[in-house]
C-alpha cells in the first residue's frame, strides 16, 4: 500500500511538472509571437505612411485630358506606377508577376487612345509618361540597390 501511494504521489508531482513546463513554454511562444506581431505590424504601417506619401506626391502630377478614354488610361496608369511603388517598398515578387500583365495591358490600351489625342494632350501625355518612365527608372534602381 505504501509503494502504490508513493507511486501515486510520484505519478502527480511528475505530472504537475510537465503541466508546469508546458504553461511556461506556451508563455514564451506567446509572447514571441506577440513580439513579432507587433513588429510585423510596426513595418506594415510604415510601408503604408511611405506608400501614402508617395501616391499623395504622384497623385498631384495627373494631367487632365479632353478625352474620357485618354484620362482613363493615364488614371490607370498612374495606379500601376503607385502599385510598382507599393511592390518596390515591400520586395513583393509575386506583385511583379501581376505587375507584368498589367504593364502589357497599359501598352496596348496606349496604342489604342494615341490616335484620340489633340495636339495639346499629345504634349502633355508625352511630357506625363516621360516623368513616369523616370520614377519607374529610380524605384527599380531602388530595387536592384537592395
Amino acid at each position: 500500500m505504501k509503494k502504490v501511494f508513493l507511486s501515486l504521489v510520484f505519478v502527480l508531482a511528475l505530472s504537475i511538472s510537465f503541466v508546469s513546463c508546458k504553461k511556461t513554454q506556451d508563455a514564451e511562444v506567446t509572447e514571441e509571437t506577440e513580439e513579432v506581431a507587433d513588429a510585423a505590424e510596426a513595418e506594415a504601417e510604415e510601408a503604408v505612411e511611405v506608400t501614402e506619401e508617395t501616391t499623395e506626391a504622384v497623385s498631384s502630377d495627373v494631367p487632365t485630358f479632353e478625352d474620357e478614354a485618354v484620362q482613363e488610361y493615364v488614371n490607370s496608369y498612374e495606379e500601376y506606377v503607385n502599385e510598382y511603388a507599393a511592390a518596390v517598398e515591400s520586395k513583393d515578387m509575386n506583385a511583379f508577376t501581376e505587375l507584368s500583365t498589367k504593364g502589357q495591358e497599359l501598352g496596348t490600351k496606349a496604342a489604342e487612345v494615341a490616335g484620340n489625342l489633340s495636339a495639346e494632350d499629345a504634349e502633355k501625355l508625352t511630357a506625363y509618361m516621360t516623368e513616369k518612365s523616370k520614377q519607374l527608372q529610380e524605384l527599380s534602381a531602388k530595387l536592384t540597390a537592395q
